[in-house]
């Protein structure tokens, strides 16, 4: 049985933590954690105060790694690829395979030609509303930390650089040292 679900980023980065609501805006989960260092968690809990699943960030850079783990056993750890617009994710172990447009915010979740998920963001008001349809319930608190991964820093600013070009020097100019000519405007 299929249900959608939404979680509000801009709430969920705010105060680090966030309700997950269904359609008919009552509560089914609570997500909780923050991002930054090696061991940091985002955690999903049952409205029970039990944790259904955790997803752990094993390293730092532009593509970290992270570990989920439900019902506390270990499921996979995720391989991330992206470009200026494409992201994909993929999750050794359960074998899931996460594509998406980076600037649209649109990703899809599948298990070798099944459709687990689809994962997409619209704005209302100043808020950031990530939208879940899920196909199988069981798979919520899993889809929902894919939904925080791809919120992680190192994902949401890449589609959005403006790298200006550097201007070339003069023909027969020398730069002197500590002339900083590239960043002049």
């Amino acid at each position: 049985m299929s249900r959608k679900i939404q979680i509000n980023l801009s709430e969920l980065d705010h105060t680090r933590s966030c309700r997950i609501i269904d359609e008919y805006k009552d509560t089914k989960y609570l997500i909780v954690g923050k991002w930054g260092l090696v061991s940091d968690t985002f955690s999903v809990y049952s409205l029970t105060g039990d944790v259904l699943a955790e997803v752990r960030q094993q390293s730092l850079g532009v593509t970290p790694r992270f570990d989920l783990f439900c019902f506390n056993q270990f499921v996979g750890s995720s391989v991330l690829h992206f470009s200026m617009h494409y992201t994909t994710l993929f999750i050794n172990g359960i074998n899931w395979l996460v594509v998406g447009n980076q600037e649209k915010q649109s990703y899809t979740i599948t298990h070798g030609r099944q459709k687990i998920a689809s994962i997409k963001s619209y704005a209302q008001a100043d808020q950031v509303i990530r939208l879940l349809n899920v196909e199988n319930i069981e798979h919520e608190p899993m889809v929902a930390l894919i939904a925080a991964i791809l919120n992680h820093p190192s994902l949401v600013h890449t589609s959005k650089l403006k790298l200006r070009s550097l201007d070339k020097y003069p023909k027969g100019a020398k730069p002197q040292w500590g002339e900083c000519h590239f960043l002049k405007k």
